[in-house]
């Protein structure tokens, strides 16, 4: 009743009323941090808040509403931007002061230096590219290289020992006198006519994979085919001349499996 003259004063309570309501129901959630009875201890006997107070009382951090917090967020992301807008705008400006051919000037110039800047990079590229390319050349080369050797060479291990299986079939035929084998027994005769064969036999074999015999008598003597024994005079044969073979050497393709063991004429 005693409101009911003011109109205004009367709304005003009410609103007051509503949000006193609602900011009792936030509290439930932070007792800590304020007091009911403090904040509802009256300063005067008749004195009812103002809707002033009671926006004062909604303006703690912790009651702040969502769309209030992102209102502040961007005045402070505004705030932040304002110094690059306001480099940009000097720079804008730098821009508006010079005149058109300057400015004309100053963009070939930055193009030009941009130009120059992607031929060196291309440049570098090519070079890299090209040395690239020539490693992989080299690469590809070596091995086959390599793989043509390992094919050429594989059976190597396996042909030197074959060769002392054909030194004595060579002594075994040798070791046989002319004398005997016109004379001599039926069976000797045969014998040694399949040991010779059995040596033709063994010596195609080579000759089909590439095992060559060296030709050292009467040849001048090579240290990279050769192996020197010994030395003897003999007038009838140049000087440094192979004179005499002891033992027979043998290459597979173009590389020696086994060098020829020679007796050598020496200078008189």
């Amino acid at each position: 009743r005693a409101l009911s003259g003011n109109p205004r004063r009367y709304a005003s309570t009410i609103m007051a009323s509503r949000s006193l309501a609602r900011f009792t129901r936030r509290l439930a959630f932070h007792p800590r941090l304020i007091s009911l009875p403090t904040l509802l201890r009256p300063t005067s006997a008749c004195q009812i808040p103002s809707i002033s107070s009671a926006r004062g009382l909604f303006s703690t951090s912790f009651l702040r509403d969502p769309e209030t917090k992102k209102a502040e967020a961007t005045t402070n992301e505004n705030e932040s931007a304002a110094p690059e807008g306001e480099a940009k705008a000097d720079g804008a400006k730098e821009t508006e002061e010079l005149t058109p051919e300057q400015a004309t000037e100053k963009q070939i110039k930055d193009l030009e230096e941009a130009v120059k800047a992607a031929k060196e990079e291309t440049a570098q590229m090519k070079d890299r590219l090209a040395r690239s390319l020539a490693e992989m050349e080299n690469v590809r080369q070596r091995t086959q290289r390599d793989m043509e050797s390992s094919r050429k060479f594989a059976v190597q291990g396996f042909a030197k020992d074959l060769l002392d299986v054909s030194d004595n079939l060579g002594r075994a035929t040798a070791a046989v006198p002319p004398e005997l084998l016109e004379t001599g027994d039926e069976h000797i005769k045969a014998l040694h006519e399949g040991v010779v064969m059995t040596e033709k036999t063994l010596h195609g074999v080579f000759e089909r994979h590439n095992i060559i015999q060296i030709e050292a008598l009467d040849k001048t003597f090579d240290p990279n085919l050769h192996e020197g024994m010994f030395e003897y005079e003999d007038p009838e044969k140049e000087p440094n001349t192979v004179g005499q073979v002891i033992q027979e050497g043998w290459k597979l393709h173009d590389r020696v499996i086994r060098p020829a063991r020679v007796g050598t004429v020496k200078r008189s």
